[in-house]
């Protein structure tokens, strides 16, 4: 990362983002989706096409029930909701969107059209048709996000009634890496158009203490250690505000020490009431044969806001995610190393 005063000023970038694909169930959460959806897709000017699978029941028919007819009524159901969904969001996007009726395994036929098409961006609901559950995310999105490759927008059912579409304070989780800065040039443009407020934030983990790191000398070296990290950090962010400064009018900055950084995130974005968090797939601490790290993944899972999550693997990187027969995943969203930066 240079100087501030020698960087170039940040460019009008766009990520490249062509076909974002959002899932639809009939359900509230799916629902709320769309307008994020659409509002994505005139930001990045994406094509749109909505899905919606049709799962086989497996629950054993009466006397007289004839599956073919229940079945083919259910299909015309589901038509009739993509077809009503398709005019909403066509007239709000401003050109055609497409759909895509399937059947099948959920997870399996979203991970499976969003590879066909070519997909930039999966939007999802935390949850499905079958409601909120104990667990922070549904079966589907769970296991859409085991295999997803490419990045990933979920809105979670805690906020649907409140969720803000036009985002007026976005937090970007930044660790000192060109991964994590890999999404400046898209929440740049994103921050522009909406006008919202940046605020950019990095966690400087305390040490825990335990039996190994307890005495005076490792308190005191632990100590000096945050104290050496909390001012780089400062300096770190403040030559990034300086350079977004140019570009955007409301950027603010944020150094917390806190043992869990995961944890400190998600209290901080309730604490600063933001609307939505961006953040790079991975980290520094980099393992290119899962679709997320740590922090991305436990954000997708417990955040209340919405999360929107870049991925910033190369290419070459993808090869382990999949096997050697399957096809290549599409063009990353965000660059790495990114733009200007």
């Amino acid at each position: 990362m240079g100087n501030a005063a020698t960087t170039s000023p940040l460019p009008d970038a766009k990520p490249q983002e062509r076909r974002i694909l959002a899932c639809m169930d009939r359900s509230p959460f799916s629902s709320a989706c769309l307008p994020h959806a659409i509002a994505l897709a005139k930001l990045f000017d994406s094509a749109v096409t909505l899905v919606h699978v049709m799962q086989p029941r497996h629950e054993p028919t009466g006397p007289g029930t004839t599956d073919a007819l229940v079945w083919e009524i259910s299909r015309q159901e589901a038509n009739a909701y993509l077809e009503r969904l398709q005019k909403e969001a066509t007239l709000a996007l401003g050109r055609p969107v497409d759909v895509r009726l399937e059947q099948g395994h959920p997870a399996e036929r979203v991970v499976a059209v969003a590879r066909e098409i070519g997909a930039d961006l999966i939007v999802l609901g935390s949850h499905g048709e079958g409601g909120v559950t104990p667990w922070n995310l549904g079966s589907t999105v769970q296991q859409v996000l085991a295999v997803a490759r490419g990045s990933v927008f979920i809105v979670h059912s805690s906020r649907v009634a409140e969720s803000v579409v036009v985002p007026k304070r976005i937090l970007v989780p930044l660790d000192g890496s060109l991964r994590t800065e890999s999404v400046l040039p898209p929440v740049a443009h994103m921050a522009r158009a909406c006008g919202a407020e940046l605020l950019l934030v990095h966690v400087v983990q305390e040490l825990p203490l335990t039996e190994v790191s307890r005495g005076p000398e490792a308190v005191e070296l632990a100590r000096n250690l945050a104290m050496h990290l909390e001012a780089n950090a400062q300096h770190y962010l403040q030559n990034l505000r300086t350079r977004f400064a140019r570009e955007l009018a409301n950027v603010r900055t944020l150094v917390v020490r806190h043992p869990n950084e995961r944890q400190c995130l998600l209290e901080m974005a309730e604490r600063e009431r933001v609307d939505l968090i961006v953040l790079s797939a991975h980290g520094s601490a980099c393992n290119p044969g899962r679709p997320f790290g740590s922090v991305a993944a436990h954000l997708l899972t417990h955040s209340d806001v919405p999360v929107l999550v870049l991925q910033d693997l190369r290419e070459n990187e993808l090869h382990c995610l999949r096997s050697t027969d399957e096809e290549a995943a599409p063009a990353l969203r965000s660059s790495h190393p990114p733009e200007a930066v």
